[in-house]
């Protein structure tokens, strides 16, 4: 599991540089490889449900790791953080990058719990903890928790809150979501495709706030969302 994990920061740091090199933040970025990467990936994982889920058990220093990167995906935590953030960089620091990263990033975290609980909600997709499989879904399950595995909550606001950052400042940042996302399958709360549809879904929203600033094109010439 831990070799997944160092995979899955190389993988993704790889695959940014391929979308867009980082000398091309102040360059205009096209929304339409991020998605379709993401797009592919989303898929794939539904087919690796079973083969990477989580033990059933951990030993009590991987449970502490993981008690640790959940803390980047605790919306108590993160949120008022990333708030402080913006304040700093308008108000104290008076920093105008990271008033625009900031802002983009509760932009992201806005649009992105919107659509992460409205999913919870709609598929009801049973826990791993549960035991009935990666295809039992309860749709509309109310306040039960354990029928709102897809997607990860904490996958999504991590990738929501630090993609603009990532974007921004350095790639490497990105090994706080992932390591976030990779702790929630390691628990055994989610499954693989749940903490990749909320990585996805935190992904975009962030890339797109970031790179397009006030104006979101997910398509050329297509539906435009203003802020």
């Amino acid at each position: 599991m831990r070799q997944y994990f160092l995979c899955c920061i190389l993988a993704l740091y790889q695959t940014l540089n391929a979308i867009a090199p980082p000398d091309s933040i102040t360059k205009p970025v096209s929304a339409i490889k991020p998605v379709i990467v993401a797009t592919g990936l989303v898929a794939f994982s539904f087919l690796v449900d079973n083969s990477l889920k989580g033990p059933e058990s951990l030993d009590s220093g991987l449970s502490k790791l993981t008690d640790i990167t959940d803390i980047a995906g605790e919306k108590k935590i993160i949120i008022p953080t990333l708030l402080v953030t913006w304040g700093l960089g308008r108000y104290v620091l008076k920093n105008q990058k990271l008033q625009e990263v900031s802002e983009a990033s509760v932009k992201s975290v806005l649009f992105t719990a919107i659509g992460t609980e409205s999913l919870k909600h709609l598929t009801g997709r049973s826990r791993p903890f549960m035991n009935e499989g990666p295809h039992s879904f309860h749709p509309f399950p109310g306040s039960r928790d354990e029928y709102k595995s897809l997607p990860s909550g904490h996958a999504s606001l991590a990738f929501a809150v630090f993609t603009p950052f990532a974007e921004g400042y350095s790639r490497w940042i990105y090994a706080v979501p992932v390591s976030v996302a990779v702790g929630r399958v390691i628990q055994n709360k989610h499954w693989v495709s749940d903490v990749t549809v909320g990585s996805a879904i935190g992904f975009i929203s962030g890339y797109l706030f970031y790179h397009h600033r006030k104006r979101v094109e997910p398509i050329p010439n297509g539906l435009v969302f203003y802020f």
